[in-house]
């Protein structure tokens, strides 16, 4: 009974984390005028879980969440928009270059390169689902972090399905209870990306700070 009783208070203490976390995303996307402020809002939630994950949400060292949640904000606001813009770019011509196979009449090659566009399709989603976890784990520039995603991609497909396939079921999830989007937004996706990757191992452990070196006991005594 005291099992279930603290599985049950675990569980709803992660759901209203989640949802104050999505209520400062929505407040810091506003702020940043939705243009500016939307993807480091989204950086910001999910730095703010991979604290949570690693460290719990009980660490002595962490300030109250809404400054954390604003120091993240201001640091990714240049990262952020630069690699999402990039990303938003590479997915605004693969569905251009699929518009445009639907009208052209390519003949026998059509069905192949629609083919090849689906594949293409689906790399990219795998991709785009693994780089906000990836940009808050590592402290790296865009064209770095896109080539780590593509590499965790092709060198571990498994993993990279099975994270690409706990996103989007929570996208299914959404569409079909919308009434969920309001309430745990963005924050539920990143909570599940970031503890499925690391749960998997593909995440290096982070580096800890090395200990000081000893003072030599002649040096200690010269000096005292």
């Amino acid at each position: 009974m005291g099992r279930v009783l603290g599985w049950h208070t675990r569980v709803g203490d992660l759901g209203l984390r989640l949802l104050v976390l999505h209520l400062l995303w929505i407040a810091w996307t506003l702020r940043g005028g939705v243009v500016l402020g939307l993807l480091p809002a989204t950086a910001a939630v999910q730095a703010v879980v991979r604290r949570d994950v690693l460290h719990g949400t009980d660490d002595p060292d962490r300030g109250p969440l809404r400054q954390e949640f604003a120091a993240a904000w201001r640091r990714e606001l240049v990262p952020a928009n630069v690699l999402g813009y990039v990303v938003a770019g590479g997915w605004a011509v693969l569905l251009l270059d699929r518009r445009l196979l639907g009208v052209a009449d390519l003949g026998v090659a059509g069905p192949v390169l629609a083919g090849l566009l689906t594949v293409l399709t689906v790399v990219a989603f795998a991709v785009t689902a693994v780089l906000p976890a990836l940009a808050a784990h590592f402290d790296e520039g865009p064209a770095r972090l896109l080539r780590r995603a593509l590499v965790l991609v092709a060198a571990r497909p498994a993993h990279a399905l099975a994270h690409t396939v706990v996103v989007g079921a929570v996208l299914c999830l959404y569409y079909l209870v919308p009434g969920l989007v309001p309430v745990l937004g963005v924050a539920l996706p990143a909570y599940l990306s970031f503890t499925t990757l690391w749960g998997s191992g593909v995440l290096p452990a982070p580096a800890r700070p090395a200990a000081p070196r000893p003072v030599p006991s002649h040096l200690a005594r010269r000096a005292t």
